[in-house]
């Protein structure tokens, strides 16, 4: 990305460039408007594979629920095999369980950011359940969709009005329901959670009252977005902090840390191509100014140092920056650079000689404009486990001096301002020629 200098205190009269660069590397990006699959764990409800009508409790594969095993895993709710759920395509389908926190039925959406516009469909039907109370079938059955950013969408199934509900096979479904909010953060939860009242203990054939095991039905979840545009105008000091999941859940930073650091390809770093570029950042004044107060054209050389940093926010053991000054690169640093293809310099400092050239009442100063990379990505669990609820994944920002992008240097000039004009003619400062000059000549020859 090319930025415009910041405003100089002195208009520049020549601008001498003293390096040569290659243009920003990196995927062109425009904003996307057609929407492309989001990856829902598990969708189709299938996994594990079982078999029979119902399975009680099941460990929904990529599904959590908030009363759980101590694994994370989907402990509160029932599944139906595609027959027993009476869908027109035999989709497996999951029945919603009780309208409390400690039954909603959610999963995080990889690969979804802040700001990206997200379409879930998934179709639903009332239960088939014997502890449905007659009513709640013949009314149909409420629930709420929600994705974290998004407003709560109530939702009513189709009524039973012939009391099937204790029918295997028997569902009233309706296909192709959808579910739209935009993100505000990576990886939002999608919950679906009943609100049909649990007030006792069923007995069975819709005579009794639910007691938790009867709520809607839902089958064949997905999703797609369309992500929100890059924007380039975020500064090196305002970059998203990192943040780390297992699972569904939210962990610390420094946990996922030390996940990936146990071993050299514990974790893998795959780079958000389409977020990540190379760009100049702000020219700014390197050394002194020298001001040619002289009647005579200067010509000189002089030496001109300068450095810079990386910008991130990970812990020190994770060997990146802000701490990336192991003798011995750490395990993330290399999953890093071979997730990147690249090995960055995070803190170069170099000394250049340039020539300078300066006019008789000009004052003269050196630029300098880094060529800057910033990476954004995310470590995860390399292989992917077997099971979703031990997929570590942790996303970070890194901003450093760019391997692609020569640095530009600029000499500039111009004319000196007022004050520097009075110092430039002001009196040379000396002391008295000779010393005691208001004193008596005196010495051995003299009288």
């Amino acid at each position: 990305m090319r930025r415009r200098p910041r405003a100089l205190r002195r208009p520049a009269v020549v601008a001498l460039c003293l390096g040569l660069v290659a243009l920003p590397a990196g995927p062109a990006f425009a904003e996307r408007a057609t929407p492309e699959p989001v990856e829902v764990i598990n969708g189709d409800l299938t996994l594990p594979a079982f078999t029979g009508t119902a399975l009680n409790n099941a460990n929904v594969s990529g599904w959590s629920v908030g009363s759980t095993n101590g694994a994370g895993t989907a402990t509160g709710v029932y599944r139906f095999s595609g027959e027993a759920s009476g869908h027109p395509d035999k989709k497996v389908a999951v029945m919603l369980r009780q309208n409390a926190a400690a039954h909603q039925f959610k999963q995080r959406l990889r690969g979804v950011r802040p700001g990206a516009r997200v379409t879930v469909t998934f179709d639903d039907s009332p239960a088939v359940s014997i502890y449905c109370p007659a009513r709640t079938v013949e009314q149909g059955q409420t629930y709420t969709v929600q994705g974290e950013g998004g407003t709560v969408q109530e939702e009513l199934t189709e009524p039973d009005p012939d009391k099937e509900y204790n029918v295997l096979g028997s569902g009233v479904w309706r296909t192709g329901r959808t579910y739209t909010f935009t993100a505000d953060q990576y990886e939002p939860l999608l919950t679906f959670a009943s609100t049909v009242p649990a007030t006792g203990w069923g007995a069975g054939n819709g005579t009794g009252t639910n007691n938790g095991n009867c709520g809607a039905m839902i089958a064949d979840i997905q999703a797609v977005q369309v992500p929100p545009p890059l924007d380039k105008t975020v500064r090196s000091n305002e970059l998203p902090p990192s943040l780390a999941f297992k699972g569904n859940d939210k962990v610390t930073v420094a946990q996922a840390v030390t996940e990936c650091n146990r071993a050299a390809a514990h974790c893998a770093f795959t780079p958000e191509a389409d977020y990540s570029f190379a760009y100049y950042e702000p020219a700014r004044q390197t050394g002194e100014g020298y001001i040619n107060c002289t009647r005579a054209t200067l010509d000189r050389e002089r030496p001109l140092k300068f450095s810079a940093r990386s910008i991130g926010d990970l812990p020190a053991a994770a060997g990146l920056p802000p701490a990336s000054t192991a003798a011995t690169p750490s395990n993330m640093n290399n999953q890093f650079t071979t997730g990147s293809g690249s090995s960055p310099a995070w803190s170069p400092s170099a000394v250049r000689t340039v020539k300078e050239r300066i006019s008789p009442g000009e004052v003269s100063w050196m630029e300098t404009q880094t060529g800057r990379q910033r990476t954004e990505g995310w470590f995860t669990s390399d292989p992917t486990p077997a099971d979703a609820h031990q997929d570590w994944r942790l996303y970070t920002v890194l901003d450093y001096p760019s391997p692609q992008l020569a640095d530009r240097f600029y000499q500039r000039t111009g004319p000196l301002t007022a004050a520097e004009q009075a110092r430039c003619r002001s009196n040379r400062p000396s002391a008295e020629t000779p010393n005691d000059a208001g004193s008596p000549a005196a010495g051995a020859d003299r009288d």
